[in-house]
């Protein structure tokens, strides 16, 4: 763990709920009344999957902001939710400002300590560039996806038409 891990690990791991926390209600206030209530309620993974991954997601994102950085541990958990927010028909501003809503709960928290504050927005920046990365794959791989089952409806179609004209 290098200088700066150190420093934001030994001074803020004790606040790495609290701040988890407000980010997750940062983030489900982006969302409907409706969805945000289900989001924030309901508990079961499987009843609400999206809830779980932001839960899950986040936590992980904050640990690793006031840890070590590790990308092993920060990319997938990054992946889910972008995933997610790339299929909900968001555009790449929308879907990657979660990250950003981290900025204001963290200053919130490490103001009266510049340098820590410095290194924590640094790496909040890095975790934005990687979730509009990550966003635009995703959504390459939708459009691919897509373009796909185009060509594969129209050959079935011309295959139909071809044998509706034979007969």
């Amino acid at each position: 763990m290098d200088l700066a891990a150190s420093l934001l690990a030994a001074s803020f791991s004790e606040k790495k709920d609290v701040i988890s926390s407000e980010w997750l209600k940062s983030v489900l206030r982006t969302y409907p009344e409706d969805s945000s209530r289900l989001l924030r309620l309901e508990s079961d993974p499987f009843r609400n999957p999206v809830g779980h991954a932001l839960k899950e997601g986040l936590s992980v994102l904050v640990e690793e902001i006031l840890g070590g950085m590790k990308p092993d541990r920060i990319t997938p958990a990054m992946d889910a939710i972008v995933r997610i927010r790339a299929v909900q028909g968001c555009t790449a501003g929308q879907a990657v400002s979660f990250v950003l809503l981290l900025r204001d709960v963290v200053r919130r928290h490490l103001r009266s300590h510049e340098e820590i504050l410095a290194i924590a927005e640094q790496r909040i920046d890095e975790l934005a560039l990687l979730a509009f990365d990550l966003f635009t794959r995703c959504r390459e791989k939708i459009h691919e996806i897509k373009a796909n089952e185009l060509k594969r409806s129209m050959y079935v179609q011309t295959r139909l038409d071809r044998n509706s004209a034979i007969h």
